[in-house]
C-alpha cells in the first residue's frame, strides 16, 4: 500500500447544525451535501469558507416509515451513478426504545444551477435492510436479532455508521456496533439501486467483512478513487472520545494501516470524511459537535438555530505522496 503523509490545514465554522453526520461532495463542484443526525434536512455548505448554510432541504416526507415526523438518525451517505445514497443507523434510540424511523436506506439527486440546488428523492426509501441481513445465514454469527433490542451505545449493540460505493459499484455498510471478536463488520450491499427503484425487492449481500481496527468501529468509510483506496475513520462503539484513522487496500484479507493525520484541532470528533472527485491531494473531514458546550455549559445540539455558537467543524487534510 502506498505510503501517504496527512495533514490538517484550514479548519472552518457550518453554521446552523452541530451534529454533522454524513457527507459527500456535490460532484466536481466545491459545495457539499451535509446529513445532520439530529434532523430530517441536508444543508448545502460551501466546502471552502465558513459559512451559514446556502440551501437547506426538508426530507420529511421521503419516509413512509415516518409518521410523526421524529429524527430518522440519518449517519452516512455517498455517491452511485450520479444519485447520493444515504443510511440510517438502524439502531434504536439512547434509551433503548425502538425507534423503526431509524431504518431507512434512500436516495436523491441533486443540482447545481447558480446559488441553487433543487433536490428530488429517487425512488423509495427501502426500510427492510435488518430484516434482511437477519435472514441471511453468512451473518448470524454476529447475532444482530439481539443487538437490535439494545441501545446504539451499549456493548454488542446495533449502530450502523458508514457508507461508501466500491469500485464495481456496490456499496459498503460499516457498523460501529457491533464488534466482534475484535473487529468491525463490514457488509457488501450489491443491490441498492434496486432497493429504492423497485418493489418486492429484497438486499442482497457479499460476503461481510471482519475489519481489524484496534477494536474500534467504523464511524466514516469513503472510497478515494484516485489513490485506489479506503480511508477510514473509526471510533470506539460508545461514546467515549477515542478514534483513529485507516487506510485499506479493499481487500478482505489485508489488514486496515493506521495512519496519522497531524494538527487535527483540539476537541475534534472525526464524523465523516469527504472524497472531493476532482483533487487528487486533499480531503475534508467533518466533526460531530453536538456534546460539545458552548455559552456557558450548553450542548451544541440544544442551542437555538439562530445561535452564533451553532455550528459544526471542518478541517481540509493535504496529502503527500511519499
Amino acid at each position: 500500500m502506498k505510503k501517504l503523509r496527512f495533514t490538517c490545514e484550514n479548519e472552518l465554522k457550518h453554521f446552523g447544525a452541530c451534529d454533522a453526520s454524513g457527507s459527500v461532495a456535490l460532484f466536481d463542484t466545491k459545495y457539499l451535501v451535509v446529513a445532520n443526525d439530529e434532523d430530517n434536512i441536508l444543508r448545502v455548505y460551501d466546502s471552502t469558507s465558513s459559512g451559514k448554510p446556502l440551501a437547506s432541504i426538508d426530507i420529511n416526507n421521503y419516509f413512509t416509515n415516518n409518521p410523526k415526523g421524529r429524527e430518522v438518525d440519518i449517519e452516512a451517505a455517498t455517491i452511485l451513478n450520479g444519485s447520493i445514497y444515504y443510511i440510517t443507523s438502524h439502531g434504536r434510540n439512547k434509551n433503548g426504545k425502538e425507534r423503526p424511523e431509524r431504518r431507512n436506506l434512500f436516495a436523491n439527486q441533486f443540482a447545481v444551477e447558480g446559488e441553487s440546488f433543487p433536490a428530488q428523492q429517487v425512488g423509495h426509501s427501502y426500510s427492510k435492510l435488518l430484516e434482511d441481513m437477519e435472514k441471511d445465514e453468512r451473518l448470524k454469527k454476529y447475532k444482530l436479532e439481539s443487538a437490535e433490542k439494545l441501545a446504539p451505545k451499549e456493548k454488542g449493540a446495533l449502530n450502523i455508521e458508514g457508507l461508501c460505493t466500491t469500485p464495481d459499484k456496490q456499496l459498503l455498510i460499516g457498523f460501529r456496533n457491533p464488534i466482534r471478536e475484535g473487529k468491525a463488520l463490514v457488509v457488501p450491499l450489491e443491490n441498492p439501486e434496486e432497493l429504492v427503484q423497485k418493489e418486492d425487492i429484497s438486499a442482497k449481500f457479499g460476503e461481510p467483512i471482519d475489519l481489524d481496527l484496534g477494536g474500534l468501529g467504523i464511524r466514516s468509510i469513503e472510497y478515494w478513487e484516485s489513490h485506489e483506496l479506503y480511508i477510514i475513520a473509526a471510533g470506539a462503539y460508545h461514546s467515549g472520545d477515542e478514534f483513529r484513522f485507516y487506510q485499506w487496500s479493499g481487500n478482505r484479507d489485508e489488514k486496515p494501516e493506521e495512519i496519522e493525520i497531524v494538527d487535527l484541532p483540539p476537541g475534534f470528533n472525526p464524523e465523516a470524511i469527504v472524497i472531493y472527485p476532482n483533487l487528487d491531494n486533499k480531503f475534508q473531514i467533518l466533526s460531530d459537535d453536538g456534546s460539545v458546550k458552548r455559552e456557558g455549559e450548553t450542548p451544541c445540539k440544544d442551542l437555538p438555530p439562530e445561535s452564533e455558537q451553532k455550528f459544526f467543524r471542518s478541517v481540509w487534510v493535504n496529502v503527500e505522496i511519499l
